[in-house]
């Protein structure tokens, strides 16, 4: 799995790949730690014995082993990293040997392994931006896209409708009553019910639409090739999948949840943000009309105001 672009990502364990990356951090550290004193040893090695080069004795395999439970397995540059890592250790056990053997180290040996050291380093520095730019396009409580992504990505589906001219939509979704749901049951089964509804939400569209915390208790989903009919049926299936959710509090009560969808089409006559209003509107109609519902948008809707 490679995940070097937002669009790549259709939903994060942001907390996993953050608890994740503290781990990196922590092993690596503990090569480097290892690294410094196999040099200290090597140049002095009549003074003291040369550390265990032996790579399953490094704290960063053991990490490198455990890393795709974390996620960050899955980033493009982690391969690279433990194929480096290897070749370091490799590398560092045929000089223990040399000095061992009371053979002499040669500059080529050294320059070899500082070679090696650096292109290490560069590439654990690479990885852990990339785990970082990603986490930025995320948003921490659901793994969805956030809304900052969200514009960048929308423009280029709208392009993309525009230029191979298939119909592209966009629909909002609104948990129902969500404000008494946090006033009656805490704000910690608030965010249980985010986290529910987005995964719900995840598992109802198909394989090649992207969604988004649009903000608050609000998500947004894009739906490439998707007619407003075709679209209405996806929606249809996430609002269900949304009524049929069981969650309940940390107390066992019951917590019973329901979304209302609005939908619209992304047009060439219209930006982003006019086709979101549209989206809005539609979303607004559908919560005067009873909510738990999907609203398609029509121009003779009336502006939601708000």
């Amino acid at each position: 799995m490679s995940l070097p672009h937002a669009e790549a990502i259709p939903h994060l364990n942001a907390e996993k790949v953050f608890a994740g990356l503290s781990d990196y951090q922590r092993a690596l550290s503990s090569h480097m730690d290892w690294l410094r004193n196999w040099y200290s040893a090597v140049l002095n090695s009549d003074d003291a014995p040369v550390p265990s080069s032996d790579l399953a004795d490094c704290a960063f395999t053991q990490w490198l082993n455990g890393a795709d439970s974390s996620l960050i397995g899955g980033f493009a540059g982690f391969a690279d990293l433990g194929a480096m890592h290897a070749e370091v250790h490799e590398t560092a056990e045929r000089i223990t040997a040399r000095v061992q053997a009371g053979q002499t180290v040669t500059t080529s040996d050294y320059e070899t392994m500082m070679a090696l050291v650096l292109a290490f380093g560069t590439a654990a520095q690479n990885l852990e931006r990339e785990v970082w730019r990603t986490l930025a396009t995320v948003d921490p409580l659901t793994g969805l896209g956030n809304r900052q992504t969200m514009m960048t990505q929308l423009i280029g589906e709208r392009d993309r409708a525009i230029r191979l001219g298939q119909p592209c939509c966009i629909g909002l979704a609104d948990i129902d009553h969500f404000k008494r749901i946090n006033d009656t049951f805490g704000h910690s089964t608030g965010d249980r019910v985010l986290r529910a509804v987005a995964e719900c939400l995840r598992g109802a569209v198909r394989p090649y639409d992207i969604l988004y915390r649009f903000g608050g208790e609000e998500f947004l989903v894009c739906l490439p090739a998707a007619s407003l009919e075709a679209g209405g049926l996806v929606l249809e299936r996430m609002r269900a999948a949304v009524e049929g959710l069981a969650i309940e509090d940390k107390a066992g009560r019951p917590v019973h949840v329901t979304a209302t969808f609005g939908i619209t089409l992304l047009s060439a006559d219209l930006s982003v943000e006019e086709s979101l209003d549209q989206a809005d509107t539609a979303l607004y109609q559908g919560k005067v009309n009873g909510r738990n519902q999907v609203s398609v948008f029509s121009q003779n809707e009336e502006p939601s105001g708000s």
